[in-house]
């Protein structure tokens, strides 16, 4: 099916978005999301505060254009391109990804990103949630992860851990290979929840 193509219109509303959308994400990596206003956001980005409040509801809503986009990345770039044999790699592959995706939004922005306030680290109908829970439940249907927890309860367990590693990251100023760490806690970890051949 041929795409239909944009009016020019149309190619200047995206790129005035996504032009509004990196101004604050630039800004929020040098000032922290509290310290950043739709004002400052709208000047450095060169459009009026009504065009902003066209593209976005709020400033909030920036921060869940941040998460869409990396729910994103998991459909695009993760979801059916695992490609480990057995579920228990499949897991580690999955949190390496999720690693990787802090790796390239940077270290100073994620650190923003990383803290009590930020409410989006918890919602439940996340894309990239749905995502591991069904690679937990097909663990679970082959025998191969136990059913003791059911799968949101099992992702609970694994981004609480994933989270604190790369909180562990920032606190460190990213001196060490956030995807080899994760790499290894996973492999460790998805040990607990493997169930061993009798």
């Amino acid at each position: 099916m041929q795409r239909k193509k944009l009016t020019t219109r149309q190619a200047q509303a995206i790129k005035t978005k996504a032009k509004i959308y990196n101004t604050a994400f630039d800004l929020m990596e040098k000032k922290g999301f509290d310290n950043i206003t739709i004002e400052e956001i709208s000047k450095k980005a060169g459009v009026s505060v009504g065009a902003f409040y066209h593209y976005f509801k709020s400033k909030n809503d920036i921060l869940f254009e941040i998460f869409h986009r990396a729910d994103e990345y998991f459909k695009d770039s993760v979801e059916n391109k695992l490609v480990s044999e057995h579920i228990e790699d499949q897991i580690v592959e999955y949190f390496t990804h999720y690693a990787r995706y802090s790796n390239q939004t940077g270290i100073e922005f994620t650190k923003h990103l990383y803290n009590t306030e930020n409410k989006y680290f918890l919602k439940k109908d996340r894309y990239m949630l749905t995502v591991l829970q069904d690679i937990i439940r097909s663990g679970q249907d082959s025998g191969r992860i136990t059913a003791d927890l059911d799968p949101d309860h099992m992702s609970d367990y694994f981004f609480i851990a994933a989270r604190g590693l790369i909180f562990d990251w920032c606190l460190n100023d990213g001196s060490y290979d956030l995807e080899e760490k994760m790499s290894l806690y996973f492999k460790r970890l998805v040990n607990v929840f493997s169930v061993k051949p009798v």
